[in-house]
């Protein structure tokens, strides 16, 4: 029954034999808004490859860097349980460990994060798309991998909602 269902449904989705798979080409109705969202949908870049840095900060940037690319932070603490020093920044917080960037995060009052060289907005359905399908999923938030680093999305198991993006080697962890 199930199988019969997912045959018609299939059916109902691909074209017919001899038309134009575009949906735009497919009818000559097809005007304004709909093609532009048709349009929209092919011009979508791909979902992100590798991970280089989090808000301008790379994981292989010295502490000397971060100050250079940020300048003075507006508060520094110790984070005992990493052993790291944290640099607090408006719009990130970097945790520096033996002079190199051990993490990079992002609380969800930044509004949006900048993965690379890309800006997207802090909402878990365009991270979900940007960042390609997650490769592993913990109680605390979704973890994407590229090479050896990574990044995770920290929501509220309650909620769902967002609480943090944090960019990190994963083979440190």
């Amino acid at each position: 029954m199930m199988i019969a269902q997912l045959l018609m449904l299939a059916g109902l989705l691909s074209p017919f034999p001899g038309t134009s798979a575009d949906p735009a080409a497919a009818s000559p109705q097809v005007t304004g808004n709909v093609a532009q969202a048709v349009a929209g949908v092919r011009e979508q870049s791909p979902a992100i490859t590798q991970f280089t840095s989090l808000n301008g900060i790379s994981l292989d940037d010295r502490k000397e860097d971060v100050l250079r690319k940020k300048g003075k932070p507006r508060e520094v603490s110790e984070d005992w349980l990493l052993h790291s020093t944290e640099y607090h920044y408006a719009d990130a917080v970097v945790g520096i460990r033996d002079g190199y960037v051990y993490y990079v995060h992002v609380d969800p009052g930044a509004m949006r994060v900048q993965v690379n060289d890309q800006w997207l907005p802090l909402d878990r359905r365009t991270l979900e798309q940007k960042l390609g399908g997650t490769q592993f999923t913990a109680e605390d938030g979704d973890v994407y991998v590229r090479g050896h680093k990574a990044i995770k999305v920290y929501t509220n198991p309650a909620t769902g909602g967002l609480r943090a993006v944090e960019l990190f080697d994963e083979s440190s962890q």
